[in-house]
This record gives C-alpha cells, structure tokens and sequence, in this order.
C-alpha cells in the first residue's frame, strides 16, 4: 500500500535492569479495585502504547491471506481460528503493561499489504477501537475489558467479540477471545498467560472451531497449551486442533489422521531480553521516521512524550511526562464535563452488531482522506 521503513532490530535503549521495584508496594491497594481508574508508576509501562499493542496480533496476518487462498470453508475457519490464537505469542517472557491511551489518541501501522488503524474511543471504561484491512480481509474489534486484582493474579476479561471478513468469500467470522492474566504478581516470577474456552462462527455456514486455552498449570511444559476441534454445519467434528501458542499450532485431520502445521512461532530477536522482550514486530510499532514525521497527525502514539522518553532510557522524564500528560487528561475531562459536551470518536462509529447484539465501533473510514490530505486541524491536542 505504500512504501516500509527501514526495519530496526533494537530500540534506542536498553531496558535498564535497576528499575525494579516491589509489584505490591503498588498492588495492595488494587484489591478488588477496577484498575481501569488507578495509575501505575512509568516504570511498569512498555514504550509503547494499547492502541500499538493490539497492531501486534498483524504479525500474523499471512494466516488471513492463507485462509483467503483455501477453497475448503472449514479450512478457512482453521486460518482465521489459528490468527486469532497466534497474536498471544507476542506476550512471551513480557511483564509490564502498555501505556494507558489518551482519549482521542490514534495510530496507524501501514504496509505495502495492509493498514491498521486504531482509536481511544472511550476514557471510562478504558476501549480501543481497531479496523484492518487489505484487498482480502477486515478484522475489527475493541479492546473493552474487566480488570481485577485477586490477590495472586490480574485477570482481564474482554468484553465482546473480534469480527474478521474475507472480502472474496463473503464470509463474517465472529470470534471469542479468552482471558489474559498476570500471574504470580506477589511471589514468584510473574509472567502473562491466556485462558478459557472460546467459539469461531461462521456466520455464513454456521461452522464452527472450539479451542480451549490451558491456563498454565505446576510445569512449565504446560504453558501455553490450546486445544479444540472444529464441527461442520451439522456439528460434525472434522478436525482437532493441538499445540502451544508459544511455539506451534497444528490441525489433525479425523478421518485420515493427517497432521499439518498451520503455524509456527517466529524466532527471538538476538538480545530480546535487554529491549523488553519485543519480538521483532513489536520493535517496530513504536519507530518514528522522518516520512512518518510529515505523514502522522499529531494525536499519533508515536509522538507521546512520555513512550519517547520511555524508550530512549530517561525515566525520569517519562515520569514527568506521564503526569503532565495526565493532567492535561483530566483538565480536557473537567472542560466537557463543566460544558456538558459529549466526547464522540472521531473515525469510529458506536454500532451494536446485528448478529451479536454487542455494542462494537464501526471505523467510519474518515482517517485516510484526512491522512491523504493532511487534514488534522480538527483533532485535539493532546500530548
């Protein structure tokens, strides 16, 4: 769709290994609390934000081209069911959060294949809203969650589904998403998980794939674990799905017991460790090029003072960056409450999904005639 940069293998620091602090001197007093209203310390964040965090499950978006390309529908479900499980991978050997979006804060991740666009379309509750796009598919979904702490664990719940289309077979996929987590938060390594039992619909066909997420159990040989199978319309299993999200996902054929890898976990970057376990995408989400400088509106997370800051290593300015930030949030908060003004989203629309009955955002398409045309003077300062 336009040209890539240049790809970065690092970032412009080295996370510094002495900022660590105690994750309760934080916590104990989170206990039964929405977290979606308490602040965290700069140094629990990774530079980068939600809205870039949700671009990572396009690492992965050659399982929609795969799925496009397959002429078998319960196939297709496989592809669309595996993309939507592989974006977990991403949170391997991770322990911070993202930065909270700023209401009205946007990002764009553009590439000669696709776009994504994402927007902080609510404050409180906390919902992103995302659209991607390419000649054949669209994926849409928000990020509305409950959050909570229980004393050994953060669980995040989400709200509503993922909707995924491939345009060249008609065909609307609506898919659960299982529960995220922070495990061992107080004592113990703490490392993120995902799980539950979810359902991927064909809405055309009414077929269907079940996968079951294994929450992490004593052994480390059980992280990661997903299984499932997927019915045709009359609720005949067809195929077994089995593997691990942090490693491989693979389909067995029932009736002839063959077995095909339908993907695979893609290497470490050299030194992850030291650039906060980001895989190789992830590294780039956050890179701010000069053509990007004259392309990107101004409410872009690529321009937050407070990631920048984050990422070249100077904690003390992302701290204090963080907090004028925060300021200038509850100021423009203050104003619409003492006018009586109601925030509305500036490219999604607020729709309730005729198949779901779930309320969803609807990308209203308006950001890339304002991007072609340069045309952000109506958007809010926000950093």
């Amino acid at each position: 769709m336009e040209c890539e940069d240049e790809v970065r293998t690092t970032l412009a620091a080295v996370r510094n290994p002495k900022h660590k602090t105690s994750i309760w001197t934080v916590l104990k007093d989170m206990v039964g609390k929405d977290l979606t209203r308490f602040a965290v310390p700069v140094y629990f964040n990774e530079p980068i934000s939600m809205l870039q965090r949700i671009a990572e499950m396009m690492e992965n978006e050659e399982l929609l081209l795969i799925a496009d390309k397959e002429t078998d529908s319960l196939r297709r479900l496989a592809y669309v069911s595996v993309f939507n499980a592989a974006q977990y991978n991403t949170i391997l050997g991770r322990r911070l959060k993202p930065s909270n979006p700023i209401l009205g804060e946007t990002y764009e991740y553009v590439t000669k294949k696709y776009r994504f666009f994402s927007e902080q379309v609510s404050h409180h509750p906390p919902i992103s809203a995302c659209f991607a796009e390419s000649p054949q598919y669209e994926v849409y979904f928000n990020t509305s969650v409950t959050m909570r702490f229980w004393m050994k664990s953060l669980e995040f719940k989400p709200l509503g589904k993922a909707h995924i289309i491939l345009k060249n077979h008609n065909e609307h996929y609506i898919v659960e998403r299982p529960s995220s987590l922070a495990q061992n938060i107080i004592i113990g390594t703490m490392y993120l998980d995902t799980a539950g039992d979810t359902v991927s619909v064909n809405s055309r066909t009414n077929e269907k794939c079940y996968l079951n997420y294994h929450g992490k159990g004593w052994t480390e040989a059980s992280y990661g674990l997903i299984d499932g199978y997927i019915v045709n319309a009359t609720g005949k299993k067809v195929y077994e799905i089995s593997g691990k999200w942090t490693e491989a996902i693979w389909m067995t054929d029932i009736a002839t017991k063959k077995k095909e890898l339908l993907w695979k976990r893609p290497p470490n970057p050299e030194h992850w460790e030291d650039y906060y376990c980001f895989p190789l995408f992830t590294l780039q989400l956050n890179n701010l090029t000069e053509r990007l400088k004259r392309i990107l509106p101004h409410t872009d997370s690529r321009f937050r003072t407070d990631q920048r800051a984050l990422e070249e290593g100077n904690i003390q300015l992302a701290s204090d960056e963080k907090f004028r930030l925060e300021e200038l949030q509850r100021a423009a908060r203050k104003y619409r409450a003492d006018n009586k003004i109601e925030y509305k989203p500036t490219y999604f629309v607020e729709h309730v999904d005729a198949v779901t009955k779930e309320k969803t955002y609807i990308f209203n398409g308006k950001y890339w005639h304002d991007r072609e045309t340069h045309n952000w003077g109506h958007l809010s300062k926000i950093y």
